[in-house]
């Protein structure tokens, strides 16, 4: 019992950072003018072994009614969603 809520503990610890990240973090809205991916890589040295760990971002430029351009992080379903043109976040929701 106590092996389970020292695992219930460390795992609810571990994912609370996690909370506040989602792809909706900005409150932009305007047309989508632009879209890129990066692709990164990081590698961590554990016990003598090293790992490669590697993601695709991606990411969309909105153009606001003000004029101003904000870069977005998206998913990747978004990202495919939203074309050049289109209005986001609405383009988001299909």
């Amino acid at each position: 019992m106590k092996r389970a809520l020292a695992a219930l503990a460390a795992v609810a610890l571990l994912t609370a950072p996690l909370a506040g990240c989602s792809s909706d973090s900005k409150s932009v809205t305007g047309t989508v003018i632009g879209k890129d991916t990066d692709y990164e890589c990081k590698t961590k040295k554990k016990n003598g072994k090293r790992t490669r760990s590697c993601h695709t971002e991606y990411e969309l430029t909105v153009r606001t009614k003000s004029g101003d351009e904000e870069e977005v992080d998206v998913s990747n379903s978004a990202y495919s969603s939203c074309a050049e043109g289109a209005t986001y976040p609405k383009c988001t929701t299909r």
